[in-house]
């Protein structure tokens, strides 16, 4: 659990009054991705290792690296948005379930939640977990590549040669234009565009 952790960038150690404390830390390099990439990575991770220990009589104890998780979710958020913890647990929970809302490719508001099903024993094995140590394969975190592998707009739908367009901070944008309310309902600096997109975008920038 505590190499998990350290492996995902969640964890450090500090030393208070000459004891060693475990501490969740924020994890910089998803800072640039959205919110549901973020919580994706998350609840993969953490899926992950409670798929491999389910079997075992005390897999409870995944409550602690769990805690370390959201601690550490929580501390990501608070620094891609320059905010505090306290005020991003507030805006994003609801019924103490932490939840993103996205919109999906037909414009249909939807919502995932962080996982909250607790560690309970599974007595009965699936084996296409059986032997599976978890892992996380560095697409989501890669997810600007991705994007531009898909070959296809995300602004209009149109397969072209796609560029990055990008802004520096979404809450300088006005949500005047409709280029802006998409990267701004995405909550995305970054989208891949095709090049009449994006010569309408520097156009209407203009």
């Amino acid at each position: 659990m505590k190499k998990k952790l350290f492996d995902y960038g969640a964890m450090k150690i500090i030393v208070e009054n000459g004891k060693e404390k475990w501490q969740s830390t924020s994890r910089p390099f998803l800072r640039n991705n959205d919110d549901l990439e973020i919580l994706n990575r998350y609840n993969s991770e953490i899926r992950g290792i409670y798929n491999y220990y389910y079997l075992a009589n005390n897999c409870n104890i995944l409550n602690s690296f769990y805690y370390h998780m959201k601690e550490s979710m929580y501390k990501t958020f608070s620094s891609k948005y320059e905010s505090t913890v306290r005020k991003i647990i507030q805006k994003y929970t609801r019924d103490k379930i932490f939840r993103v809302q996205y919109e999906d490719n037909r414009g249909v508001i939807k919502e995932r939640t962080l996982y909250h099903g607790g560690f309970r024993q599974q007595k009965q094995a699936r084996l296409d977990f059986a032997d599976n140590l978890p892992s996380y394969h560095a697409t989501q975190s890669t997810s600007l590549m991705v994007r531009l592998k898909a070959c296809k707009c995300e602004y209009c739908g149109e397969t072209d040669n796609l560029k990055m367009f990008h802004v520096r901070n979404l809450k300088n944008l006005e949500g005047k234009q409709d280029w802006e309310r998409f990267m701004i309902a995405r909550k995305r600096k970054t989208i891949a565009v095709c090049n009449n997109c994006y010569r309408k975008i520097h156009g209407n920038k203009k």
